[in-house]
């Protein structure tokens, strides 16, 4: 394989939720892809045969730096409801439910170009530690969000375009 300095990615990308821009984040952008095996064992070998794949996911993670209601509202999973429209919000809810949202991530793609990862269903999924004040450090809000499978699409998790 020939080597070329183009394919090295490197700079900002920028991350919407369901359209919106979450605006300033920090420690970049992250896609994690975990799998869990089984392994198949045979009586007539000492060892494994094969690994068949029993459980796939996926996860995107960033930490955003401007804490406004709305990004409150979606790393929380709170139900838009509980903002009152008045700028206030109410945490927690009787009847809790995973809101999902679409995911898109827009950076540098090789050769100038541009890459867009598009995730269809997304759940933050994580615990939330919402840096409030801290005297020597800005307010922060790390997120993850676990990506849901669509089978509206296949079953797939999302996809990634370079244009």
């Amino acid at each position: 394989m020939a080597t070329n300095v183009n394919n090295i990615l490197h700079g900002p990308c920028t991350l919407a939720v369901d359209g919106v821009d979450v605006g300033y984040t920090t420690d970049g952008v992250t896609l994690r892809k975990s799998r869990d095996f089984v392994d198949v064992e045979a009586d007539q070998t000492f060892g494994i045969i094969a690994k068949k794949v029993a459980m796939e996911k996926m996860f995107v993670s960033t930490t955003m730096l401007e804490i406004t209601l709305a990004n409150i509202v979606t790393a929380m999973s709170e139900p838009a409801s509980n903002t009152s429209g008045s700028g206030d919000l109410e945490y927690g809810d009787d009847a809790p439910e995973a809101t999902e949202t679409v995911l898109t991530i827009t950076g540098k793609a090789p050769s100038d170009a541009t890459r867009t990862y598009t995730f269809y269903r997304a759940v933050s999924s994580e615990d939330i530690d919402e840096a409030i004040g801290v005297r020597d450090a800005v307010s922060s809000l790390p997120v993850t969000w676990e990506l849901l499978k669509d089978a509206d699409h296949d079953n797939k998790f999302g996809y990634h375009t370079d244009a």
